[in-house]
């Protein structure tokens, strides 16, 4: 066990909140789990709608360094290989899915209001998505919501390969 004087502020703040009201109800309902953490990265699977031959769960790997003053970044993870997850089994959809999750744009992060990475260049997100962008006085939650929302959104599809098949 990692004693609270071994960590970091961010790494402790993140621990904090794994353990808050938030993050547990999201994994008692089923929408989300921890797979493992190694900072500065943690593994969070978040689940996805029933779709043919597709998973019912999608990981990610969430860079988290000055969590939560900075937004984490997060992309697509194997979790049984424990690396990147293939482009060609990255969820996928009709509109706002493929967009969000686009490995032609960045295979490293999710095109997403809340991603660290995705939220530069821009700033009219702020005020057109103000739900979805990032706060420091929240935690993972609010980028483990909108995932957990555009999988299970009638927009989603299922992954790529099963779609394109």
């Amino acid at each position: 066990m990692i004693e609270a004087t071994q960590l970091t502020p961010d790494e402790r703040q993140f621990r904090a909140d794994l353990q808050g009201g938030a993050f547990l109800r999201g994994v008692a309902r089923g929408r989300w789990r921890l797979v493992k953490t190694a900072w500065p990265h943690a593994i969070i699977a978040v689940a996805a709608a029933e779709r043919a031959a597709s998973p019912t769960e999608f990981g990610f790997r969430f860079e988290l360094t000055n969590y939560p003053q900075d937004a984490p970044t997060a992309q697509p993870w194997d979790v049984v290989g424990d690396r990147p997850l293939e482009p060609t089994r990255w969820p996928t959809g009709r509109s706002r899915v493929i967009a969000a999750f686009n490995p032609g744009w960045n295979a490293k992060a999710i095109y997403i209001p809340c991603d660290r990475v995705a939220i530069q260049g821009h700033d009219a997100w702020r005020a057109q998505h103000v739900s979805m962008i990032w706060s420091p006085a929240g935690d993972i939650t609010q980028y483990l919501r909108v995932l957990h929302e555009l999988l299970n959104s009638g927009d989603y599809t299922g992954a790529r390969d099963v779609v394109a098949a």
